[in-house]
């Protein structure tokens, strides 16, 4: 089927518009019974930079627990598509762990509170040393001593840590072992096509409901003039950004040519001021060594005066008898 490719910013901002689809799409990846959830608005944006294309989405999510408890969440999806400055994403991080969000109390009323913070990092590169797709990196209470892990959720320490999920596109099973990666398989760029990567031939499976959502989604998207002019627009901007990227990394290899060469000259300064030193140093052992025979030749004929001047002597007092 042929669907637009989400790997777009402004394609993967049009899907999870859809609240039923971003709903399911959290629930799936979080494995949690989501109730509901709200887009925040004011919260979404894309921001670029040299080498960086960022997509950023809030939600506040109503998650049902095992026990039936209610807990609201505020979920932080992002999406890069290259490697990234990664003080980008600790920013926007401590930028949600300073904001407040109206709770229900138990008693129904109402107060501003912090929520507890997931973050989903949707991933269009590889990171090296990471072989799965789906990552989660959880959080354990663990007694230090004992090394005993503690069945235990403690809401201050709740709000001082978070869960993250890192999503690598690009290593996506060919064969998804659970529903997990057949859903996420929509996001795989093993389906682009090569005349036009605006598009994804997908060949996954559409018989699995959340996966039939998103794709007849994303086939409404590709009709869309508006959709495919932004995604124009959005490999212009890529384009600029290789450029400027190019230009920067040659800009960089000049000045470390230059550098180079200016330790290649002070290496050789070094040296021959080394070579200098060598040779002053050679120079005063050369002269202290005749110092030392100077000062032997001295003393020895210091040595003869005096025996002479003892002979003379002698010499006198024989003549005077």
């Amino acid at each position: 089927m042929i669907i637009a490719n989400p790997l777009y910013d402004v394609v993967f901002k049009y899907l999870l518009e859809d609240v039923e689809i971003a709903k399911e799409l959290l629930a799936a990846i979080l494995g949690e019974d989501i109730i509901s959830v709200e887009l925040k608005p004011q919260e979404t944006l894309a921001e670029s930079s040299r080498g960086i294309t960022v997509l950023r989405f809030d939600f506040n999510a109503v998650i049902r627990k095992k026990n039936g408890e209610l807990h609201k969440v505020l979920v932080e999806l992002q999406k890069a598509k290259q490697p990234m400055d990664i003080m980008r994403f600790r920013r926007y991080l401590g930028e949600n762990y300073r904001k407040e969000d109206v709770v229900i109390n138990e008693d129904g009323t109402s107060e501003s509170l912090p929520l507890p913070i997931i973050t989903i990092y949707f991933l269009g590169f590889s990171l090296n040393n990471v072989p799965s797709a789906i990552v989660k990196i959880n959080r354990v209470y663990r007694d230090v001593v004992t090394h005993e892990v503690l069945d235990i959720k403690n809401e201050f320490v709740e709000l001082l840590t978070h869960d993250s999920y890192i999503i690598q596109v690009r290593k996506l099973s060919d064969g998804p072992r659970n529903r997990l990666e057949g859903i996420l398989r929509v996001f795989s760029p093993d389906f682009e096509v090569s005349q036009d990567k605006h598009i994804l031939d997908f060949q996954g499976d559409t018989d699995e409901p959340l996966v039939k959502k998103i794709v007849e989604r994303l086939g409404r998207a590709i009709a869309s003039e508006e959709l495919r002019h932004n995604m124009n627009l959005e490999d212009e901007l890529d384009r600029i950004i290789d450029r400027e990227t190019h230009k920067y990394i040659l800009t960089i290899l000049e000045k470390d040519e230059e550098l180079a060469q200016k330790d290649n000259e002070l290496a050789e300064k070094e040296s021959q001021l080394v070579e200098k030193e060598s040779q002053l140093a050679e120079k005063e052992s050369q002269l202290a060594e005749k110092d030392r025979l100077l000062a032997e030749e001295r003393e020895q004929a210091a040595r003869r005066l005096t025996e002479l001047q003892r002979e003379i002597e002698e010499m006198k007092k024989k003549a005077g008898s």
